[in-house]
């Protein structure tokens, strides 16, 4: 007996202990199952703004989103104040959407009360929605009545504690507005006798869901969130729990409440769905400490809505758009025909809040917004980027000298450059300079008497003269740094003011550091067009009459505990003010961490630095690469106990560190004393048809793809860039090497004075960012070294941290610096690449390195240093250098690779940056990833693959979409490369079939390589796998070889794009960029074609402003891609891009039309899952009047996706014009154009049925020879006058070096050379002496301009730097303008030894 209850005992044992592992199992979600739901509910592309606020004077948040018949509906709350203070509290609204997309308000269904309980808050969230995953999400009613629950609370405020959960209820249709009816009391409260330790001080949202089930006992279940302490812990946080009901009226908490938590910051506002027999809980957290952003969705899971498994991937929705970069949180999440809809409150750093979306595929962009911030502080600042208009000359002319009035001026906005296109023409020197005016009208409301106007210019190209109301403020040389006028006395308040700005732009610029390639001293250097106009932004600023002085804010830190702090402040008033200055830091939420007060007397028209340090900032939290914390440091002026003026400047605490400075023989460079291996990017700000000036999107453009390619680091090329770059490179972690400028020297006064004054100012308004770790002042530097030490201790003067951190550099040449950085071109320029790892661990930081290359061009093989300019030899060059310095990484700083987008390179002769004719322009420094006009070639994807996380943004591509011609033939092939940076890549022959080997990755700085595999059809299908998962996939259809079996798989999500709108005729359907093509509907397009008769239709392009070039060129591409969602790739994989300049022109009757404009986005987004957002932003305009704003094709179909936007246009005046006035990032592109009426008279003017030109059948050339390329008429000449031809004084040989004849003065004697010159017509000109110095100290000569008639124009001294190994230019200029006539130029000096003349150029 005793045994047999032994055995049942264990019997039981066994039984009870299996339940209980299986009960545990149940209770816990496995990571397969995880990963599942991740994959079905993610949402990776923001459509934007659904709902938003009109006005700065309330707030929306809270989304609940519910069907009814077959309308969608939203719930959300409205806060209606600015500030947490300012507002009565919540009420509750109602929207209705057709799509999901577009929204409209309806009204009130919860308004505050006069009394009660809840009489200032009143925030609901719908009751009983359908919660199963993909299903109706109908609004079910219980007992007749529909039901809502709700924040509730008498305090007015921002959810004011304590708040409380109110139920309310209706009998009429929720779909309707109207106020709805509410219990007398809460239905749960901090204040009940049950409440729990989690809930005691405030209680939040609540989501109530119908679990027929009874899972927990009660059909009835409510999620809320609530603030409280934990009883042990003590710690403060929001928590979620459960209550649960039988009636909707009258709830019991759950026992082992809260169910969910972090124990940390906020967890709340649970969104329940079921997916399967998984519940899912969408939730917010905010203030987590393993989070780098605050607030964010993500979700956990549970089997038994108890026991729930967090999810620990990649969170669902986190800030990242400008109008959700603070908050992105508070789900209500649905699926709908088999998109996933994820609507979210956006909250920005503004602190604007609306509903926002995110979805699982492209939708589109939404086109609803923010209003404009209100201005914070006591300053009142003014964008003044619009509706000017401007004039400008002829190249070179004295046209608008003066300001005239006449019909040529046109309408722009800021930024603007007048240079668009001119210097492609592939003429060795043909950008524009000369004069322009620009003229804008604006009103300014009253103000007080002690309010002072200032505008301010951030770049203008390159001297401006300022007129407000006509009274003139004077000459100012801005070019590329920041100047401000103080416009006080001449603005008029309560009426219209016009400014005035005439900005002239010559050539051959001599007092400046910034000028034009083609007018340099040696051409091609200085490397770069400049801007011609007001290229950057102009803004007013109102201010108190005591200010801070522009960029007047100076803070530092030399180690990581004190912050100096130097703040400029000056009196515009006319009498003696005293003030306190106040500065204050705050962490990024918003806590002081210290305040500093200073009182502070100023006489009339006195300027102060006030000096301030702080005390011991203890465990700071450090700005890094990975994480760029920035602090915030208020600089505020207080009269009279109020704030009137006020600037926050973002700091980031850190420390650099360079082996010239420790001197401790470590060679790497450190940030925070952690080493860092630079792997940087070098860039200018050029694009072709807008380089120079650049939107703010454009720019935000330009950091996210290099961010998204991997580069840790930044080198402005070669002169300041905007400062909005500075502003995302300190966001974003990315280290920064600003530079000043590059390659010039002229020895004049005014050159020295100008370059000093600009150096200063171009020094104080970067100073404060923590991304700059060193100083470039110049690169391949001509500054004398005694000059260049000037520099230097200008920059130290004004950056104390540029004496023991920030290094001072030149680039390739230069002496007086902490460092000249070499380059190391080997493999490009010579050399050999195979060395490189051994030479840059004794360079220790590398300032250039790349290659040439044709887009298009290919080559088989390995890399060869004598092969073609092919991508694919430029691509084996950098794979090359990449290994080699990761593998020397903890022994060198780093490098710099050159180039990011190819740049514009006036007067030199490199016009190659296409295989194709029409693709060639020039001249162009063609080494960039992107080209000219952004297209990303093969090499970019290759940076990609080495330098970013597979976790973060797997990415895989075949080299090269753009080789689609590759083999002639079937058989066995070598030489097929991929890169990713996935774990694994399997190749495939077809789609997801005829496999041709999975490979692992290999190390840095190699490729995923197939050889000897056979090749049978024509289609090549890689796929990456991370973790054993696959991640990605790319793909390329071939030419030439047989079909693939499963070729048809592509044809998926087929819609009928190209379909006739029935009841219409169609007149017009154009193949843009493309020849004539018949569309799976046996609908004919015809071919694109240039506009040449007067009443014919036709494209128009850049080049329509110049004579004698091809009229495509350069504004025609395809892509061999397969486009989803249509057969048609041939006439969507061809297209026309352009900015401002390309246009269509129909003959056409007047009357309404239906248009349809087809796109693709072809380039962004390829080969991953890279958020491309913003890449590419154009305007489409019908006769100038814009139909289709900041339209972005990427947001709309994802990379390689056909669609269309249909537009209804009137047409008045016998044509139509389909043109891209405004193209905010990158370039417009068209795919084809269908115009059609419903009268089905009208008929085309003119049939293109036969063309002269194919773009099938477009030349190519690997190489344009360089004698082709003609100088142009444009170039101002230079005359060249040998100095042995001169009249000379003195002891001297005559010496040939290299080829070139010397005049060398061979004793210590007094020595003079004079040379007669002839000026053709009146101006300023440049003179060049090219010579050589082989003493040991630099030579002072003195130079002398004489007249005719023996009057002196020019006498000053110049000093040659010593030059013993080659030929060098030394640059001056008359001093002047001089007429024309003959003229003596003499040099002369007590002492002549050692210098050797060549020759003078005058130009």
């Amino acid at each position: 007996m005793n045994k047999v209850k032994i055995h049942l005992r264990l019997i039981f044992a066994v039984w009870f202990f299996a339940i209980c592992g299986f009960l545990a199992a149940q209770s816990t979600i496995s990571q397969s199952k995880m990963e599942e739901i991740y994959e079905e509910i993610k949402t990776p592309y923001k459509y934007g703004l659904v709902i938003a606020p009109t006005t700065n004077n309330y707030k929306v948040d809270c989304p609940s989103v519910f069907r009814k018949g077959d309308k969608w509906y939203m719930t959300y709350l409205v806060y209606d104040g600015k500030s947490g203070k300012d507002g009565r509290g919540y009420e509750t609204w109602l929207a209705e959407s057709d799509d999901l997309l577009q929204w409209e308000t309806l009204g009130k269904v919860l308004s505050f009360r006069e009394k009660g309980w809840d009489k200032n808050q009143r925030g609901g969230f719908v009751a009983l929605e359908e919660n199963t995953w993909g299903g109706n999400y109908t609004f079910n009613a219980f007992k007749n009545k529909y039901w809502m629950t709700y924040i509730g609370g008498d305090k007015p405020g921002y959810e004011t504690a304590p708040l409380k959960i109110g139920l309310a209820f209706t009998e009429k249709d929720p779909s309707l507005p109207h106020e709805w009816k509410s219990l007398d009391k809460p239905i749960l409260s901090p204040d009940d006798k049950d409440a729990q330790w989690f809930e005691k001080i405030t209680q939040y949202k609540s989501s109530v869901f119908w679990d027929k089930s009874n899972t927990l006992g009660k059909p009835f279940v409510m999620f809320y969130n609530a603030a409280g302490i934990h009883p042990e812990t003590k710690v403060k946080a929001e928590r979620i729990g459960i209550a649960l009901s039988d009636d909707m009226i009258h709830w019991e908490r759950y026992k082992n409440n809260p169910v969910f938590s972090h124990e940390e910051g906020i967890t709340g506002d649970a969104h329940i769905q079921k997916i399967g027999d998984v519940y899912v809980m969408f939730y917010f957290s905010a203030f987590r400490s393993s989070r780098k952003y605050k607030a964010f969705n993500t979700f956990a899971c549970s089997y038994d809505l108890v026991n729930w498994t967090d999810w620990n991937g990649d969170d669902l929705i986190i800030p990242s758009k400008d109008y959700d970069n603070l908050f992105a949180h508070k789900s209500s999440v649905i699926k709908h025909n088999g998109v996933v809809y994820h609507f979210y409150c956006a909250v920005n750093e503004h602190d604007q809040r609306g509903i926002a979306l995110a979805v699982s595929k492209p939708m589109g962009r939404s086109t609803v917004r923010f209003p404009e911030p209100d201005q914070k502080g006591r300053r009142e600042i003014v964008s003044l980027n619009n509706d000017w208009y401007s004039v400008a000359s002829g190249e070179n002319s004295n046209e608008y000298d003066t300001f005239v009035v006449d019909g040529s001026w046109e309408k722009v906005n800021i930024p603007h450059n007048w240079d668009d296109y001119g210097g492609y023409r592939q003429l060795i020197h043909a950008n524009r300079h000369g004069n322009a005016w620009y003229r804008k009208t604006f009103f300014l409301p009253n103000n007080d008497s002690d309010k002072h106007f200032f505008i301010r210019f951030d770049g203008v190209g390159t001297y401006a003269t300022v007129y407000v109301n006509g009274k003139n403020f004077g000459r100012f040389l801005g070019g590329r740094t920041t100047f401000t006028v103080n416009v006080t006395d001449a603005i008029k308040t309560g009426a219209e003011n016009v400014i005035a700005v005439k900005v002239e732009h010559p050539s051959f610029i001599t007092d400046m550091p910034w000028v034009c390639g083609g007018c340099s001293s040696e051409w091609g250097f200085s490397e770069g067009s400049q801007p011609f106009g007001i290229f950057r932004p102009v803004t007013l600023e109102i201010t108190d009459k005591i200010r801070i002085e522009p960029f007047g804010v100076h803070i530092w830190n030399t180690d990581t505990s004190y912050l100096p702090i130097e703040t400029e402040i000056k009196n515009y008033g006319s009498t003696p003010e005293t003030f306190e200055l106040v500065s204050k830091l705050n962490d990024d939420n918003g806590i002081a961490v210290f305040r500093l007060s200073d009182t502070i007397t100023l006489q009339p028209g006195e300027t102060k630095i006030v000096k301030q340090i702080s005390p011991e900032i203890k465990n700071p939290h450090l700005w890094s690469n990975d994480d760029p914390y920035l602090y915030q440091l208020a600089s505020m002026i207080k009269r009279g106990g109020k704030t009137t003026d006020e600037l926050t400047t973002p700091y980031g605490i850190r420390t650099v560190s360079w082996p010239l400075h420790r001197k401790d023989k470590d060679p790497t460079f450190r940030l925070n004393g952690e080493k860092v291996f630079l792997n940087g990017i070098c860039e200018y700000e050029h694009l072709f048809g807008q380089s120079h000036a650049f939107s703010k999107e454009q720019i935000l453009s330009r950091v996210k793809q290099i961010k998204n390619a991997g580069f840790n680091a930044f080198r402005d090329a070669h002169q300041p860039h905007n400062l909005l770059y500075q502003h995302y490179w300190n966001e974003n972690g990315i280290l920064f090497w600003p530079q000043f400028s590059a390659h010039i020297w002229y020895d004049t006064p005014d050159f020295r004075n100008n370059f000093k004054a600009l150096l200063r100012q171009w020094i104080k308004e970067r100073r404060n960012s923590p991304s700059i770790i060193m100083w470039g002042l110049q690169n391949e530097s001509v500054l004398p070294k005694e000059f260049a030490e000037e520099c230097v201790e200008i920059i130290r003067e004004m950056d104390s941290t540029a004496r023991d951190q920030r290094i001072i550099t030149t680039c390739n040449g230069g002496e007086g610096t902490d460092w000249d950085v070499p380059q190391n071109w080997s493999g490009t320029y010579g050399g050999d690449p195979d060395k490189y790892a051994d030479e840059l661990k004794k360079q220790l930081l590398n300032g250039e390195y790349g290659a040439w290359r044709s887009i298009d061009l290919h080559s088989e093989g390995d890399f060869d240093p004598q092969g073609i300019w092919s991508e694919d030899n430029m691509c084996l060059l950098f794979e090359k250098k990449i290994r080699l310095a990761e593998s020397v990484k903890d022994s060198c700083c780093g490098h710099f690779l050159w180039l990011f987008n190819s740049h514009d390179n006036p007067g030199r002769k490199q016009p190659d940056e296409g295989y194709r004719i029409i693709d060639k322009i020039g001249p162009v420094n063609y080494k960039g990833l992107l080209t000219s006009w952004g297209e990303p070639v093969d090499a970019y994807y290759l940076y990609k693959a080495n330098y970013v996380s597979a976790k973060k943004d797997p990415m895989v591509y075949i080299v090269s979409h753009t080789w689609t011609d590759r083999w002639k033939t079937p058989g066995v092939k070598s030489g097929i490369r991929v890169f990713s940076n996935c774990d694994e890549v399997e190749l495939f022959n077809d789609i997801h079939s005829e496999s041709l080997g999975r490979l692992k990755k290999g190390p840095i700085g190699t490729h995923f390589e197939w050889n000897n595999v056979n090749i049978k059809y024509n289609v090549l299908y890689a796929v990456g796998y991370v973790d054993g998962k696959r991640m990605i996939e790319d793909y390329i259809v071939l030419d030439h070889l047989p079909k693939s079996p499963r070729f048809d798989q592509f044809y998926q999500d087929l819609k009928p794009l190209l379909a006739p709108q029935e009841g219409y005729h169609y007149i017009y359907r154009i193949n843009c960029g493309g020849d004539l093509y018949v569309d799976q509907y046996g609908q004919r397009w015809e071919g694109d074609k240039a506009k040449k008769e007067a009443n014919g239709w036709g494209s128009t392009s850049w080049v329509n402003d110049y004579e004698g070039i091809n009229p495509y060129q350069a504004s025609q591409r395809s892509t061999n891609d397969p486009i989803k969602g249509t057969k048609d790739w041939e006439l969507f994989g061809t297209f026309r891009y352009g900015r401002h300049k390309l246009a269509y022109y129909f003959p056409l009757p007047d009357g309404e039309y239906r248009v349809e404009l087809y796109f693709v986005e072809p380039w962004y987004g390829n080969a991953g899952n890279s958020d491309c957002e913003g890449y590419r932003i154009f305007d489409v305009a019908i006769n100038d009047s814009v139909y289709i704003d900041d339209l972005d094709i990427w947001a709309e179909g994802g990379h390689d996706t056909a669609f269309k936007h249909v537009v209804q246009a009137k047409v008045e005046g016998g044509a139509m014009k389909i043109s891209f006035p405004e193209v905010k990032t990158g370039q417009a592109v068209i795919s084809a154009i269908a115009i059609a009426s419903k009268k089905s008279e009208i008929c085309p003017q003119i049939l293109s049925s036969v063309s002269e030109w194919s773009w099938k059948n477009i030349k190519r050339v690997a190489k344009t020879p360089l004698d082709s390329l003609p100088e142009g008429e444009e170039k101002r000449p230079a005359t060249i006058y040998r100095a042995k031809h001169a009249k000379i004084n003195g002891q001297y040989e005559e010496k040939t070096i290299k080829d070139e004849s010397f005049i060398a003065f061979s004793d210590s004697k007094a020595g003079c050379i004079e040379w007669n010159i002839s000026a053709g017509v009146a101006n300023k000109y440049a003179l060049r002496f090219g010579f050589m110095n082989v003493n040991e100290n630099p030579k002072d000569v003195r130079i002398k301009i004489i007249g005719a008639d023996g009057s002196i124009f020019k006498d000053d001294v110049i000093t040659f730097p010593v030059a013993r190994e080659k030929k060098r230019t030394l640059s001056t200029d008359t001093g002047g303008y001089i007429n024309a006539g003959h003229y003596k130029i003499q040099l002369s000096a007590d002492d002549m030894k050692g210098l050797w003349l060549s020759d003078l150029t005058v130009q």
